[in-house]
Parts: structure tokens; sequence; C-alpha cells
């Protein structure tokens, strides 16, 4: 006979005491960060040491033989092939949670005895297209900016397509696959064109949009077999140069009540449900993420992009005040691939409530990217743990940790270390991330002052130096954007 919870804190005592392993296994805990805290038996597995071995439930599994990985797929691999992973697993199984994962890792999971809980690849592969997320909108009537979905293979056939479609003179065009804005092209002239024509001319279909002042957002939802239960809204950092090489590259969030109307919140409430349960009907069961894109000219609401798995945003989401104060919206997702349980629980009530409590408190994250083209080796990282900004604009450790929550005061922010001292770093190579208690971004884009403040702060704690001859010939992946010290969605 199945369980039964009725209501959030049974929800809670379930999790409280559950007796079933559970493995998030990526190249750092970041997207999955606190949730130890609500389910018993958690275990982040990772490549990056970000706590210098003293997190309880996380496993640190560096690569001693030197090998740089080329996706997050083959850091899984390591570290599920890992005797230290094995050793830890034994003889128990258990259920295993990835931010990105293929069929090798499938394999060797039913081989493991491990159960996955997320949908298959070949469907996760499929949804995250956005030519498909565009696609499925159509169907869910949650409208793309004006596009028109195409094979281009040259300028002048964009500049036609466009012309017909009534998309005027400037575009976003968009590959199918893509991470962090390396694939979205902003395009104005032959010029801009050229600059990218390989990209866009060797896929079968791109997504070509009319260019729009925008503000854009972020959601995460469930869709389950009760229905598509949803997370507070948050605005995006986009682009922001002192964060992230990429002109289009996800830089960071806020959460704060007064960034959007009750309005624009319920609008994107409705388009989320509709979208997760269109996902639902096509088999996609489980944690997903929305971008919106609300046009600054006239209000409308636009579908920008689909991420079939949990994000860059989780850790903002599942550490909220709202998610505090109830439960993390990411429970709902273990809860739909829990066999063992039935859920009944008013979605629309939860919904609701998420609608007029969901903004409560102020929350920012600022993903640092190294930003320079030249390859260096990082000398000085910061630790993981609280810091406290003195008047003078520099920070200061007060205490060492993983809990994000220990840093609420509004001079004091959590740092999460990525880049290790003695690693390399490269354009684009994820440094650290930076949680605060305050309105980083300007309304038009960019950081305000205080984000300047902080981000300045942030990277002063960074000391790189230049390499020698015999280690720059050495290193022969200093273009490669593959070294995987990533703890992002895209």
């Amino acid at each position: 006979m199945k369980t039964k919870l009725r209501s959030l804190s049974e929800i809670r005592n379930h999790f409280a005491n559950n007796e079933v392993p559970y493995y998030f296994v990526s190249a750092s805990n970041f997207n999955m960060l606190g949730m130890h805290e609500w389910v018993r038996g958690w275990t982040s597995v990772t490549l990056l040491e970000s706590f210098d071995k003293k997190h309880p439930h996380v496993l640190a599994i560096p690569e001693r033989g030197g090998r740089v990985f080329e996706s997050i797929q083959e850091i899984d691999l390591h570290l599920l092939k890992s005797e230290e992973f094995r050793k830890l697993l034994g003889e128990r199984g258990g259920r295993a949670i990835f931010l990105f994962f293929d069929e090798k890792v499938e394999a060797l999971c039913e081989e493991l005895g491990l159960e996955i809980d997320l949908p298959p690849y070949s469907l996760v592969r499929e949804m995250d297209s956005k030519i498909v997320t565009t696609e499925i909108g159509n169907l869910a009537g949650v409208s793309s900016a004006p596009n028109v979905l195409a094979k281009v293979g040259s300028f002048e056939e964009l500049e036609k397509l466009a012309q017909e479609a009534g998309l005027g003179d400037q575009w976003v065009v968009q590959t199918p696959y893509g991470d962090s804005g390396k694939t979205t092209f902003f395009i104005s002239c032959r010029d801009d064109y050229e600059k990218v024509a390989a990209e866009i001319e060797e896929e079968e279909k791109v997504k070509v949009m009319r260019r729009i002042s925008c503000t854009g957002t972020a959601i995460e939802a469930c869709a389950t077999k009760w229905g598509t239960f949803a997370g507070p809204l948050m605005t995006e950092l986009i682009g922001v140069p002192d964060l992230t090489p990429y002109p289009g590259g996800w830089c960071g969030n806020e959460l704060y009540e007064s960034a959007f109307s009750f309005d624009i919140r319920r609008k994107v409430m409705e388009m989320t449900r509709s979208m997760g349960d269109a996902l639902y009907a096509k088999g996609y069961r489980g944690y997903f993420e929305l971008d919106f894109l609300i046009d600054r000219d006239d209000g409308e609401v636009y579908l920008g992009e689909l991420n079939s798995r949990v994000t860059g945003i989780s850790a903002m989401t599942n550490l909220s005040d709202f998610c505090t104060e109830n439960i993390p919206l990411f429970l709902f997702h273990l809860l739909e691939y829990d066999p063992e349980v039935e859920l009944e629980i008013d979605v629309e009530a939860f919904n609701r409530k998420v609608l007029t409590a969901g903004a409560s408190g102020v929350s920012s994250q600022a993903i640092l990217k190294y930003t320079e083209k030249s390859l260096k080796i990082a000398t000085v990282t910061p630790e993981s743990g609280v810091y406290f900004m003195d008047g003078d604009g520099k920070l200061t450790l007060k205490k060492t940790g993983w809990n994000r929550r220990e840093a609420l005061g509004e001079n004091e922010a959590y740092i999460l270390r990525i880049m290790d001292p003695g690693e390399y770093v490269y354009e684009g190579a994820d440094l650290a991330i930076l949680f605060v208690n305050q309105v980083i971004g300007k309304k038009g884009g960019g950081l305000n002052r205080e984000g300047e403040k902080w981000v300045s702060a942030l990277k002063n704690l960074f000391i790189y130096r230049n390499l020698g001859q015999e280690e720059r010939s050495a290193v022969e992946y200093a273009n490669n954007p593959a070294g995987m010290k990533s703890g992002g969605r895209r």
C-alpha cells in the first residue's frame, strides 16, 4: 500500500525519515546546495572539493591523473567508476540525480543498480532543444517572441526569412543546443553574421527571433502526476562583462517582491503551468526551468528557453525564504519518482501561495567566470563560507562552511568556491558563486552600484600568476572551454 502524504509537514517528515540513499552526481554540489538538510541519506558526489573535505554530505573525488574532461557527462562517469563511490554505494543501491547525463551514464547506473530519478536521456535531450521548446510552447498556447524556425545557409537567406516573417532588421539567432549564451547570436549586419556563420549554417534548423528590448526572468517548476508545482519568479543577469565573457551568457539571478508586478507573476505562473502540463503529456516528468522574456516596450511576456533539468537557479529556488518556510520545490520531483508515495496536496493552493508569498525576502546570486583571454594559474582562491564586507568594500572570511543561510545580514555574503588553488584558469572558467541579500542588478541590465561593489570585492579574493614557457607548451587546452570547473546550469 502506498504512503499517502496530505500536507507539507507530512512531506517534511517523510524525507526526514527517508531510508533510501540519494546521490547528486555532478562537478559541484551548487545546484543542490542545502538539500542534505531536508533529505536523510542525501550525498553529493562531486569532482570539486569546495569544502576542503569538511562537508559530511559531500564526497569529492578529484581527477588525480591530469585528465581534462570534455563534458559534465565525462565527469559523471569518472565519479561513478571511482573506488570511493563504489565503496560508498556498497550493495545498497539507491537513486541518482544528475545535472547532465547521457546514454553511457544510464548504462553504468543500470550496471551499478542505481535508479536514475530523471526522465530518459533521449527525452531530456529532445526537450532541451530550443526548436522543440518553441514548438511545444506553440501547442500549449505559450508563445515565443516573434520568430521563424528554419535552415539558414547564408546572410541573404537569413535576411529574406526575417523580412518575410516581419522580424525587423535586428535578430537573435539560436541554435538548438547551447551553453549559457555561447550559441545565442545577436545579428544586425553581415559582419555580425560572418563571425558566427559556421555555427549557424551547420544546423538543420535554427530559431530566428525579432530582437526586442526585454527583461529576462527565470522560474523553476515540477511536472508531476498530481499537476505542475511552480517556484518563485526571479530576474536574470545576462551578459554582464564583469561576470562573463559571453554577451548572451547567464551570470546570475535575483529574487525580490518589487521585481515584477502581480499581474506579470500571475501570467508567468499560468504559462509555466501550461508548459509543465504539456511536457508531462509528452512523457517528461519532474523538474524543469523556464526563461521568460518581458518586452519593455509593451509588457508582453514571451517564452524564452526551457532547461529540462535542475539548473543554476535551483539553489536560489530551494534556499528561498518561501521554500525554507514551506518545503523545497525539488522535493516534489523526488516524490514523483517515488513509487511508494501518493500525494494528496492541492496543487492550485500551493501555487497560489507561491504567487503571493514566493518572493518574500531579498536574495541574489552572481556567477563569476574568468573573463580574460590569457591562460593563467590561480594561486589564491577564497574558501567557501560566510564573508563580511567592511566599509572599504573588502571581504573578510567570517566562517567557513556550506550553509548559505548563515549569511543573511545586509553586509554578509555566502561564497561557494568553484576554482581550486593551483588550477588553470581560461576564458569562461567558473571561479565562484556569490550569494548576497541585496538587489545587485539594474532594471535595464547590468549591475547596480552595490552589485559592482560585491563583484569587485569577490574578484579581489583571487590571485593568479602567468604561465612559464614550459607550462604553456604543456597545456594543450588553453582554448578548450571544457576544463569543466562548472556548477552552472546551461
